[in-house]
């Protein structure tokens, strides 16, 4: 069967808490994603993992982004406010990559960016 490495990073809003970060890289190591390679820690955006398909790469691609829109939403029931903006997905073997699909999270509730605050981005 087939080997690929995924990798992925996504911006979440500013108005994502720290809590709901850290939750969310757990809700996708639990869903097999690695946030580390070698016992070396990736930027905290960024997760990869080795996976065996033979599904077509955009395909995988697809799994990877409800992966982490599934994640998201599991943060959200927890009561929690997280906004995933967007996401560079890139499955490597067969050299698809490219953002998440536009509308991936179009019912995301739309962030402040600090406008209440003054704070501009």
């Amino acid at each position: 069967m087939p080997k690929f490495v995924c990798s992925m990073t996504y911006d979440l809003s500013g108005d994502t808490s720290e809590d709901a970060r850290g939750l969310l890289r757990a809700e996708l190591v639990a869903r097999r994603w690695n946030d580390r390679l070698k016992e070396r820690a990736l930027p905290r955006s960024a997760v990869w993992m080795l996976k065996s398909s033979e599904e077509t790469t955009d395909k995988i691609h697809d799994q990877c982004t409800r992966d982490l829109r599934a994640a998201a939403m599991a943060v959200r029931a927890t009561g929690r406010s997280i906004t995933v903006l967007r996401a560079w997905i890139h499955v490597s073997g067969g050299g698809t990559y490219g953002l998440a699909g536009a509308d991936a999270f179009k019912d995301s509730p739309p962030a402040d960016h600090g406008a209440s605050t003054g704070e501009s981005q």
